[in-house]
């Protein structure tokens, strides 16, 4: 499209900028797919550097971390090539940067504020790493959750579970960024936080780092609930794909919730298998989006959960081996050396086409993205569906109104005053009762009960309600009757 054209139609400048922009998102979200690998890879080069300092072994913790480093981006990216402005495909790709950068900065943090090897900004990097976790790991993982799978909380009262997370987030980073003591991992004590508060402040910012940690598992666990409620709601695809995640939500959240106890050994266990499942999410949200055909990227899905699988372990295959590799050659020689780090790159590139064919036979056998050549079509044919069937026009306009408006109970009523579809408790006092105009036999009035809060309704509301109870009424197909 020329310059000239677009300058003299606004439409076409309009449609011209909004391609660009869709262009642009999509390229971002590729580059961050691109940085989550180069973070993995720069973590094990860290930590073969140094292993003494930063060490990192096949576990549970080492696997869920770096899972979720490569994961959520990846996934979230191959998302936004088709669905550019998707909230849950944009968390995705936060959470897993966020986490990758924080570990990539303490790694680099704690090996280069060793006294005989300091590196530049390592002071700097230790203090910075702090920041990022529990947002990482707490508040975006809450925030996924309440918003899977349509991009929308469930009702607005749910903004304040929104609220709860981001404000715990905040409390705990300035707890921990100004707390007194050092900056230390396993392997090596670091040196004494540089931002250490006055000792009159000491228990302050104790208490608001434990107050922000107990409100992000809050709103965590009310995430995991709000699963559940959506899924009460849902038609039958949408709870297909909530139960996906529900898999694993149901075990991560309650998992980290007994780790936020601190409650010793107990809760060790519990947070690394709740970091296990945390990073079986985007594998979960994979399978609910390919088989369910939410956003129709389900070839891409596959690449995208061999590709990403085959990094993990392939990235934890180069850690076990280079640590083992130097302290073979400590053990010979007395001290590291590169050669390590040369041979397990070779070990590591030959395993490379074996552990990929065997990874695409088995997500093949189990992930089918051809099994349903009618999928697409099929769910599109549900959704008309939902809008001209009088029976799932009636049910579907009630949830919606229900959803929106955070009432306590809906009832579409037909031309004899019946009951054609609810949501919610019902029967409920009426607080709105409203003709449908133009609406069918099956489709004749709607009635609202009063809200969950109490609070009167807001008369835009009621407008807005009125519109689209209309519209819905129109759109139910002609010469239909119960």
């Amino acid at each position: 499209m020329s310059a000239a054209l677009v300058a003299a139609d606004p439409g076409r400048a309009a449609e011209h900028r909004a391609r660009r922009r869709v262009a642009l998102l999509q390229r971002l979200a590729a580059l961050s797919g691109v940085a989550a690998v180069l973070i993995a890879l720069g973590l094990v080069a860290v930590s073969g550097a140094a292993v003494y300092r930063f060490g990192m072994s096949l576990d549970v913790p080492t696997i869920g971390y770096f899972a979720s480093i490569v994961l959520y981006p990846i996934v979230g990216a191959l998302i936004v090539q088709r669905r550019p402005f998707s909230r849950v495909a944009w968390l995705m790709i936060v959470l897993g940067l966020t986490l990758g950068l924080g570990l990539l900065l303490f790694a680099y943090g704690i090996v280069g504020v060793d006294p005989e090897a300091r590196l530049p900004l390592a002071l700097p990097a230790l203090v910075i790493s702090q920041l990022f976790f529990t947002p990482a790991i707490g508040s975006a993982g809450a925030l996924l959750f309440l918003v899977f799978p349509t991009d929308r909380l469930p009702s607005p009262r749910w903004r304040a579970v929104v609220v709860i997370a981001i404000g715990g987030a905040l409390l705990y980073d300035i707890g921990s960024l100004f707390h007194r003591g050092y900056l230390s991992n396993d392997q090596v004590t670091g040196p004494p936080n540089p931002l250490f508060a006055p000792p009159a402040l000491g228990p302050a910012l104790d208490f608001m780092a434990v107050a922000g940690n107990a409100l992000v598992t809050v709103a965590v666990a009310l995430a995991t609930v709000s699963v559940v409620v959506r899924y009460r709601r849902a038609e039958a695809v949408e709870a297909a794909q909530i139960r996906w995640i529900a898999l694993v939500a149901g075990v991560a959240a309650p998992a980290w919730a007994l780790a936020g106890l601190q409650i010793g050994p107990l809760s060790d266990l519990a947070f690394e298998v709740g970091l296990l499942f945390f990073a079986s999410v985007p594998l979960a949200i994979g399978f609910a989006i390919s088989r369910y055909r939410l956003y129709e990227i389900d070839r891409l899905i596959n690449r995208a959960l061999v590709y990403g699988s085959l990094t993990a372990i392939l990235a934890g295959v180069f850690t076990a081996a280079i640590g083992l590799a130097q302290r073979v050659f400590v053990a010979t020689t007395g001290q590291t050396s590169d050669a390590a780090i040369v041979l397990t790159t070779l070990v590591v590139a030959t395993l490379y086409a074996p552990v990929r064919k065997r990874l695409e036979a088995f997500v093949d056998l189990r992930f089918k993205y051809d099994e349903q050549r009618f999928g697409a079509y099929r769910d599109e044919l549900l959704r008309v569906l939902g809008i001209v069937d009088p029976d799932r026009a009636a049910a579907r306009l009630a949830t919606e109104v229900m959803r929106e408006l955070g009432a306590s109970g809906v009832a579409v009523l037909d031309a004899a005053g019946r009951p054609v579809a609810t949501a919610g408790a019902w029967p409920v006092e009426p607080a709105i009762r409203l003709p449908i105009a133009g609406g069918r036999r099956g489709l004749a009035a709607i009635v609202v009960g009063p809200r969950h809060d109490g609070r009167p309704y807001d008369p835009r509301s009621v407008k807005q309600l009125e519109e689209v109870a209309a519209l819905a009424g129109a759109a139910v197909r002609p010469g239909t009757s119960r």
